[in-house]
């Protein structure tokens, strides 16, 4: 497990900022992976309460009293981390984990404009036409996907121009979109390649883009 001290150049915060069904990510003294679970409820400067995590049967052992875990979670853009052990894991009348709660809270800003490479299977929709494209890069602020040069309409895209990006990430269900403005075009071996920033975008996608960036950026 890593220490929180000079973890990732975080810039200490006062305060903790988290809300009740937060996905946290939990890495355990003793356990060379991580785990997710959600945040349920907290009695301010007492203790903190988590679901059970995913995986629990392979971590069940190192959920005793005492030992030690970093917990990282995302808010509003932000990743925040903290340093905490085991009080006591419930099992009646509910499955929880009780967490001592945290001293320090630590705060890192997810980078707005770090191109991380990706492969996400997307489609677009501009100028009343509809058409399939991957996602081959993608930041907290936009993302650049690129499509063969064979779609009607399509050579017509300018900088500046709106249109509609959908993504499916990894682990959603569900296709998420965004509405998007075009920064710039390029035509490489018959492909265009089209950078955009996002406009306006739902809650859900926002979500899923963030957990998508810390999961890929490794934090």
């Amino acid at each position: 497990m890593q220490e929180l001290e000079g973890l990732l150049e975080l810039d200490k915060s006062e305060g903790i900022y988290i809300e009740i069904g937060n996905k946290v990510y939990l890495e355990i003294d003793g356990v060379n992976f991580s785990v997710t679970c959600v945040f349920i409820g907290m009695l301010q400067s007492e203790f903190m309460l988590i679901t059970f995590p995913k995986r629990y049967k392979s971590v069940k052992n190192k959920l005793y009293s005492g030992n030690k875990m970093v917990v990282k979670y995302l808010y509003e853009g932000s990743v925040y981390a903290f340093q905490t052990s085991v009080i006591e894991t419930i099992t009646n009348p509910i499955k929880a984990i009780a967490i001592e709660y945290p001293k320090v809270v630590q705060q890192r800003e997810l980078r707005n404009f770090k191109r991380n490479d990706v492969v996400i299977p997307g489609r677009i929709e501009a100028k009343n036409v509809e058409f399939k494209a991957v996602i081959f890069d993608i930041s907290k602020k936009g993302c650049r996907f690129k499509y063969n040069d064979n779609q009607n309409n399509m050579n017509a895209l300018r900088e500046d121009d709106l249109l509609r990006v959908y993504m499916q990430f990894p682990g959603v269900a569900d296709e998420l979109g965004a509405m998007a403005c075009v920064r710039n075009v390029k035509r490489t071996q018959g492909q265009l390649s089209i950078g955009v920033e996002f406009q306006d975008s739902t809650k859900s996608f926002l979500t899923a883009l963030m957990h998508f960036l810390y999961s890929i950026e490794d934090f």
